[in-house]
C-alpha cells in the first residue's frame, strides 16, 4: 500500500506555495469530512492524519525540528465557515498556528455561494491577523478520499512526494475483539471541552510503522469525538520519533510549554532511554519521570503514564535493557497515584500466551505495527476504565497467526 501517491495540486487563488518545514504548527478545521471520524475512515488515518506523516516523517529526514511539525485537528461535524468563525480563537486562535488548513464539506454547501464567499474570506483575513497562512481544500467530488485530498495538500505546499515512503501493509479489517485487560484508574471528564496531550518517542509519534492507519493518539482522538460524543475535545501529539525524556526536558518550548494545561497529558517514554548505558541510568530515568509528572500536575493537568510493549528478541540487549524502566514507570505511577496503561504486562502475556500473535503486531524489533497500535489503545480505554459497548474498544484486528 503506497501511504500517499503523487497527485498535482495548487490553491484556489492558482498558487502554489512553499512552506518551510521546521517547527511548525497546522491546525486543520472544519466541519465532518475535516474531521474524518471513525464512521467515514475506520482505523485508516484521515486526511489530517496522512498529512502528518509525511511532514512529520518523510519530508524531514532526522532532521529534530521536522520531526516537530505538530499538527493538529479541530475540525467539528456539522460546523460551516460561519461557525468556525464564530469559534475561531478555540478553534484557531489559541494554537498559534503556522498554517490554518480549512476543509469545506457538505456543511459548507448548504450555504449559498455568496455566503461560502464571503464566510471563506472572512476566515482568511482573520487568519492572516494572526501570522498564518490559510489553505483551503476545496469540497470534494463524490466520496472524500483522505488520500487523494492528503496530496492535493502536499502538492499545493510544495512537498517533494519523491520522499514519500512506501510500504505494504495489506488492507485491514476490524472484528469483534475477544481480549479485555485491567483498570488502574480513572480520569475526570468535564462538560466543557478537553485537551489531550500526548507525550513521548517513536511509538507515540507513530510515524512510518501503521502504513497509513492510526496510532493510539489518533484512535483516541477518533474514540473521544465519536463514540464518547466529545466531538470539541482535541487531542494534540508531539511525541518525537527518537525522543528520550531527558530530551524531552530539554524541548519543553516547543513540545509542551505551547499545550501546558492541557487537560490530560499522555506520557510514555522508556523505550529510547534504555539504550544510553552510564548515560541515562534507571534511577536519571525515574527521576526525570518524576520531574515530568510534577510538572504537568503544577499546570493543573491529569497525569496518565504508559509503560512501553515488549521487544522482539531481535532487538538485541535492549530487549532486556527496557525491563528496569519499565519497572521504573511502574514505581512512579504507584507513588505519584497515576493511572498507568502497562502496555508492558500486557504484550508479555500476549507474546507468552501465543508468540505469533505477538510478533503479528510487531512491525520491527522496537515499534508495533496497525494492529500494535489498536490494541494498545484498547489497553489504555481499558485501563481509564473508559470501555464502552458497542464502541470502538469492541473491534480489533485480528491476526492469522492467532487461529
Amino acid at each position: 500500500m503506497k501511504k500517499i501517491a503523487g497527485m498535482g495540486g495548487i490553491d484556489r487563488m492558482g498558487r502554489r506555495m512553499t512552506f518551510p518545514m521546521s517547527n511548525r504548527i497546522w491546525v486543520f478545521t472544519g466541519g465532518a469530512h475535516g474531521a474524518g471520524g471513525f464512521s467515514e475512515n475506520r482505523g485508516f488515518r484521515n486526511m489530517a492524519g496522512l498529512f502528518e506523516e509525511v511532514v512529520r516523517w518523510d519530508m524531514c529526514g532526522q532532521e529534530l525540528s521536522g520531526r516537530e511539525n505538530f499538527v493538529l485537528n479541530t475540525a467539528r461535524a456539522g460546523y460551516c465557515v460561519d461557525d468556525i468563525l464564530r469559534e475561531f480563537r478555540v478553534r484557531v486562535a489559541d494554537y498559534h498556528p503556522s498554517a490554518v488548513v480549512y476543509v469545506s464539506g457538505e456543511e459548507d454547501r448548504k450555504l449559498s455561494p455568496d455566503a461560502l464567499r464571503s464566510g471563506l474570506a472572512s476566515l482568511r483575513r482573520q487568519t492572516e491577523a494572526i501570522g498564518a497562512e490559510l489553505i483551503e481544500l476545496p469540497a470534494a467530488e463524490g466520496e472524500p478520499d483522505p488520500l487523494r485530498e492528503a496530496n492535493w495538500l502536499l502538492e499545493t505546499i510544495g512537498a517533494d512526494l519523491s520522499k514519500v515512503s512506501v510500504g505494504d501493509e495489506g488492507l485491514l479489517t476490524l472484528a469483534p475483539a475477544t481480549e479485555t485487560f485491567a483498570s488502574s484508574g480513572k480520569l475526570v471528564l468535564k462538560a466543557e471541552p478537553m485537551k489531550w496531550l500526548f507525550l513521548g518517542d517513536s511509538i507515540t509519534h507513530g510515524a512510518w510503522h501503521t502504513y497509513g492507519y492510526d496510532s493510539v493518539a489518533q484512535l483516541w482522538e477518533k474514540y473521544i469525538r465519536e463514540d464518547w460524543g466529545r466531538r470539541d475535545d482535541t487531542v494534540i501529539n508531539t511525541g518525537v520519533s527518537g525522543a528520550t525524556a531527558k530530551e524531552f526536558l530539554e524541548r519543553l518550548d516547543v513540545r509542551y510549554e505551547p499545550y501546558a494545561g492541557a487537560d490530560v497529558v499522555v506520557i510514555m517514554f522508556g523505550t529510547n532511554d534504555c539504550c544510553f548505558p552510564g548515560v541515562i541510568d534507571r534511577a536519571l530515568f525515574r527521576k526525570q519521570l518524576c520531574e515530568i509528572v510534577d510538572m504537568v500536575r503544577a499546570h493543573g493537568s491529569q497525569a496518565v503514564l504508559r509503560a512501553p510493549q515488549p521487544q522482539r528478541e531481535d532487538a538485541g540487549e535492549r530487549a532486556t535493557a527496557i525491563v528496569p524502566f519499565v519497572q521504573a514507570v511502574r514505581e512512579v505511577a504507584r507513588e505519584k497515584e497515576v493511572p498507568l496503561v502497562d502496555h508492558f504486562q500486557n504484550f508479555t502475556a500476549l507474546q507468552q500466551k501465543c508468540p505469533k500473535a505477538f510478533l503479528g503486531r510487531m512491525s520491527d524489533a522496537v515499534h508495533p505495527n496497525a494492529q500494535g497500535h489498536y490494541r494498545m489503545f484498547r489497553e489504555m480505554a481499558y485501563a481509564l476504565d473508559m470501555v464502552l459497548e458497542d464502541s470502538m474498544v469492541s473491534l480489533d484486528y485480528p491476526v492469522s497467526a492467532e487461529s
